[in-house]
């Protein structure tokens, strides 16, 4: 079974459930982080933002439902599954009024979990397409006399070639990552700042690095009218997702 890109955050009290459901849903998404109570759960939220909630209702310290509410302050899309070996209709008016998007029935069925999350899926990749879209719109209307490469990166591991290195001043992968623990990482250290790029002569690092993570990937977008002109400003934008950089070249008025 391939695994969906998803992260999960799973919240329940019952060390017996939660520890086999956690291996269940590890071998269903990308990555499970587990809580043993809300208050717990509210900080792994915090901390690593998932794209899924799964969450049982009665707990100590602070039940499923008022996590939930506590995180729909801050983010109202994420979806929400909750579990409850209760009948739902004792918490249904506090489960809409939080936004809750599913409910499983202890004992839960293996295929019941597959469905579920077959379906947070779809909707996490709706919301991530919109996001996606609104913030590279904004991208655009924001610029002019530009050219942008937007470079999609859906793996976890992103590729870097010697001219990329040699570009950012680094003496081998060894020297970049023991400063940063990633490439999109490093892009946003970058976000405020700028590069003069030769184009004539450093197309390359550029070039090699979009084809070395798969070319099928970028969009490219030239808004520069002056076609002859090869220097430029280079600077960076991650897009919110955290999977996408824009490259964007502001030629330099000669």
């Amino acid at each position: 079974m391939e695994k969906l890109p998803l992260k999960v955050l799973y919240v329940e009290d019952e060390i017996i459930v939660r520890e086999p459901f956690a291996e269940m849903l590890s071998r269903r998404v990308q990555k499970v982080y587990t809580a043993e109570n809300g208050e717990q759960g509210l900080k792994l939220y915090q901390e690593f933002k998932p794209d899924i909630i799964i969450t049982d209702i009665k707990m100590p310290v602070m039940d499923g439902l008022t996590m939930v509410d506590r995180i729909r302050a801050t983010d109202e899309q994420i979806p929400v599954i909750i579990t409850t070996a209760f009948e739902f209709k004792d918490y249904l008016k506090k489960s809409i009024e939080v936004g809750v998007n599913k409910y499983l029935v202890k004992p839960i069925e293996r295929n019941a979990v597959d469905l579920a999350l077959a379906e947070m899926a779809r909707l996490v990749e709706f919301q991530r397409a919109n996001k996606d879209y609104q913030e590279f719109l904004e991208l655009m209307l924001n610029t002019s006399n530009r050219v942008i490469i937007v470079a999609d990166f859906p793996q976890d591991v992103v590729h870097i070639n010697q001219e990329f290195l040699h570009f950012f001043g680094f003496t081998d992968r060894n020297d970049f990552y023991s400063k940063y623990d990633s490439v999109i990482q490093f892009f946003g250290t970058l976000k405020n700042k700028s590069f003069f790029y030769d184009a004539a002569a450093g197309l390359a690092w550029i070039d090699g690095f979009l084809k070395l993570n798969g070319i099928e990937n970028n969009t490219f977008l030239n808004y520069c009218p002056d076609k002859t002109s090869f220097s430029y400003n280079l600077s960076f934008h991650v897009f919110s997702d955290g999977r996408k950089v824009a490259l964007i070249l502001t030629a330099v008025e000669k």
